[in-house]
């Protein structure tokens, strides 16, 4: 094996650096925790962050497009709302915000709990299960949808 001048090995041409490879892989239980402390650092940064994220973002195409917001408009400044305690804003930008902010902060601290005492708290839900959570999570998307169109408008 043969090392460049930073002192990473390498096999030859077209390999990986063998000091770059750990052999180690991180949880899934890990990846979704660090989702969760990701969501939740950006609801709580967004609005002091919120002129730098809309010059760099189109935002919406569909609602720029149409002039419908999507399924999702409005989750974001929710989720933000919420983290700084003004759920009636919440609930106007977004129905499902404040409940998701909730159940990531929840699923979050027991993953990190899990990490910690190094034992299973939350269960694991098989494919089945997985399949029958993502359907009825679309289809309250939907119905919030439907309700923030009847209730609060186009432009929320």
């Amino acid at each position: 094996m043969a090392c460049d001048d930073t002192g990473i090995g390498y096999e030859g041409i077209g390999t990986a650096p063998t000091g770059l490879k750990s052999g180690r892989r991180i949880s899934r239980e890990t990846e979704m925790m660090g989702a969760g402390v990701l969501i939740l650092a950006g609801a709580f940064l967004y609005p002091y962050l919120e002129g730098i994220a809309g010059s760099i973002t189109p935002g919406c195409l569909l609602h720029r497009i149409t002039g419908l917001p999507c399924l999702l408009c409005g989750m974001t400044r929710s989720m933000a709302a919420t983290a700084h305690g003004h759920l009636g804003e919440a609930l106007r930008m977004h129905l499902l915000g404040p409940p998701f902010f909730f159940l990531v902060l929840a699923v979050t601290a027991l993953l990190a709990a899990e990490f910690a005492f190094s034992r299973r708290i939350l269960p694991r839900p098989g494919s089945r299960v997985w399949r029958s959570i993502a359907w009825g999570t679309l289809g309250l998307l939907v119905a919030a949808w439907v309700a923030r169109l009847v209730f609060f408008g186009i432009n929320v």
